[in-house]
């Protein structure tokens, strides 16, 4: 994992960590408090956002999720560059880590940018993060066809 400050990032990246930080203030967070933005580009060229959003039950869709959601809604099927936004770093958690993998095209080297409320960047891959994972082509899956 790499620092780097916002002004380094390429524009659509710039444009990610804006949309991901947009959707951090529409953050549903009673409970917790704890509000997340998310943004990625897909492979049909269009970015997706979500937020976390908390109810009384402690069932909490995350950021990644809803963005997630919101593009595979759209038709789209895989992430080219991800963002999260969140308190303390953005870097999504293990769960979302593989509901990350799954979009990913079996592609290791996809980008995950995490930025934290200060503006301090980290920059990583979905490999780094998860490096033996299981996803859809452990089960002969091609999500592209689904």
């Amino acid at each position: 994992m790499k620092k780097a400050k916002f002004k380094d990032l390429k524009h659509e990246e710039q444009v990610l960590v804006i949309a991901a930080e947009e959707a951090r203030k529409n953050a549903y967070a009673p409970y917790s408090g704890y509000k997340v933005g998310a943004a990625l580009i897909a492979d049909n060229g269009k970015i997706y956002s979500g937020c976390n959003v908390e109810n009384a039950v402690y069932k909490v869709p995350h950021a990644e999720e809803n963005a997630i959601q919101a593009m595979a809604s759209d038709g789209g099927r895989e992430i080219i560059i991800f963002c999260c936004m969140a308190e303390n770093g953005g870097i999504p958690c293990g769960s979302c880590r593989q509901f990350i993998w799954e979009f990913c095209g079996n592609d290791p080297s996809v980008k995950i940018i995490g930025v934290d409320s200060k503006g301090n960047v980290h920059i990583t891959t979905i490999g780094e993060l998860l490096p033996y994972s299981f996803g859809p082509k452990n089960l002969g899956i091609d999500p592209k066809k689904h």
